[in-house]
């Protein structure tokens, strides 16, 4: 009977622009040519615990995280990423491949995509894929992102579904280049049961980098890979 990995903020941001959930590495865009239409953008990260929706992915130790997006100006973009996991099914790498359109409706942010969890190597029925769609805005000094992630059932699920609601929120700490972040979310279905998970996070940028340290915490994780933990990041954008 094949194994269905538990998932479940992911201390990497939704390059997708919904969450795609935790504390973000949305890269900004890097224009090849002013008058194009195309973009392309680039991140990589280092983190001391890969953790995907409260859950660790690798074994709560280090793991490398980087990916690419193309982008176009009329909302639709592509794109992939890729991170170190602990030993699944044969794999030891996560790469996602993802697509969808963003947009605003007055000071609403809109987006909408599908998402393609895979893991090369890995025995039959692994892989598995999401629709996702959010909403943001601002509120006072405060951003704020509402989405939802839905795994229709499948192989790779195990032949269920799954629901992840999550509320997303984020403060500059006045004029200076800290930052404050918060998440919580709600997941039930193949990979939770009422599950919740949440984080806390303080925030550094720095031209094209950033520093971050997260407190992640989970209820109703079902395993030890929620258990509460600080949660270092370096990354890059280009």
């Amino acid at each position: 009977m094949k194994t269905v990995r538990s998932r479940g903020v992911m201390t990497r941001g939704l390059l997708l622009g919904s969450v795609l959930t935790g504390a973000a590495l949305a890269a900004p865009e890097a224009t090849a040519q002013s008058n194009s239409p195309f973009s392309l953008s680039a991140n990589a990260a280092l983190v001391t615990d890969y953790r995907f929706r409260g859950l660790s992915l690798s074994d709560k130790d280090t793991a490398f995280q980087g990916g690419f997006n193309a982008n176009h100006s009329s909302g639709f973009y592509v794109g992939t990423w890729a991170s170190s996991i602990s030993q699944y099914n044969g794999s030891e790498l996560e790469l996602d491949l993802f697509g969808g359109y963003a947009t605003t409706i007055g000071q609403i942010s809109t987006n909408i995509g599908f998402l393609a969890y895979t893991y090369p190597g890995a025995t039959d029925n692994t892989d598995y894929y999401e629709i996702y769609g959010s909403i943001g805005g601002s509120l006072s000094a405060v951003s704020w992102s509402l989405g939802a992630n839905y795994a229709f059932d499948q192989d790779g699920t195990g032949n269920q579904d799954n629901i992840y609601l999550y509320l997303s929120t984020s403060t500059a700490i006045g004029s200076t280049p800290w930052s404050v972040s918060g998440n919580i979310a709600y997941e039930d279905g193949a990979f939770g049961t009422d599950k919740w998970d949440w984080l806390l996070g303080l925030n550094y940028s720095f031209k094209q980098f950033s520093l971050s340290v997260n407190y992640v915490d989970t209820a109703n994780a079902g395993s030890s890979a929620g258990d509460a933990g600080v949660v270092g990041m370096l990354s890059a954008s280009f």
